[in-house]
């Protein structure tokens, strides 16, 4: 397999909350739909599962946004490369826990947003937690924002502070205003705001399945260091797989590259060299 190896900023729109959207049914689709309706029947549908509640299962402070997903158009994500890898996790998301709980993960498996397979398999749950920050505007100006109408303008005075929420990707941000939400790109603010000198803090959260059953939670910037994990390939928008075992030399050598910003030297299991 040849890898593709892109480095994301900072949430899958999908994982935001994208809005499912319906296919059109075909002539066969049609006639099934009209002989139901024609019967009285209606289709059996599963009662859709409440929102997790982050706040009050990782115990972050009102100081913090919470939300499902990770962010970037690519989000990141870690592989296990090698057979018995032991990682420290916690009962809950939240890095002030301890690390109290020893997690088996499988060897092979791909913890990212786009594997399908395996998020169902292990029941995976994703979250960011965002420092909340604020963002003062700078000078008069109109900013545009995605909203339930299309693209609808913002109007904003020099002075006026806007919190910075999240990120979700396209350059597109989630920000508050007097009480209510707004996705902007983050464009439009550059040179009518301080957005250019925040620094971001997030913390990346997943709920592994651990071998044995065993559901732990574990932060991805601690994750990838540990000895046998890397960052994980990403091989095309919206594609993520398991690793086969062909393809674990491949992985590690494209890692040891430094291809994410990560220092591999800072594992305790030396790099192979690239040959």
């Amino acid at each position: 397999m040849r890898f593709g190896w892109i480095v994301s900023a900072a949430l899958f729109v999908a994982a935001c909350g994208q809005s499912d959207v319906t296919p059109q049914a075909g002539s066969e689709g049609a006639a099934a739909a009209d002989a139901a309706a024609a019967s009285g029947t209606e289709a059996d549908s599963a009662p859709e599962a409440p929102p997790t509640d982050y706040a009050a299962l990782s115990g972050y402070d009102a100081s913090w946004f919470l939300s499902p997903g990770w962010p970037g158009e690519y989000p990141p994500g870690f592989a296990v490369l090698d057979a018995d890898v032991r990682v420290p996790a916690r009962a809950r998301p939240n890095p002030t826990d301890p690390q109290d709980i020893t997690c088996l993960l499988p060897h092979y498996a791909n913890y990212q947003l786009w594997n399908n397979t395996r998020n169902d398999a292990d029941d995976l749950d994703y979250f960011v937690a965002t420092k909340k920050l604020p963002v003062t505007v700078l000078e008069d100006a109109e900013v545009e924002f995605v909203g339930n109408a299309g693209i609808e303008t913002l109007p904003l005075k020099a002075g006026d502070v806007l919190t910075y929420l999240r990120y979700i990707g396209e350059g597109f941000t989630v920000m508050s205003f007097n009480g209510r939400e707004f996705d902007i790109n983050e464009g439009e603010l550059r040179e009518i705001t301080d957005i250019g000198a925040l620094e971001n803090e997030e913390d990346l959260w997943v709920r592994v399945t651990c071998l044995g059953g065993k559901q732990a939670w574990l932060l991805f910037d601690e994750a990838v260091l540990e000895p046998g994990i890397y960052p994980s390939p990403i091989t095309g928008y919206g594609d993520a797989k398991d690793i086969r075992p062909e393809e674990v030399e491949t992985v590690r050598e494209m890692m040891a590259l430094d291809a994410f910003g990560l220092d591999p030297t800072a594992s305790t299991v030396e790099p192979p060299p690239v040959e």
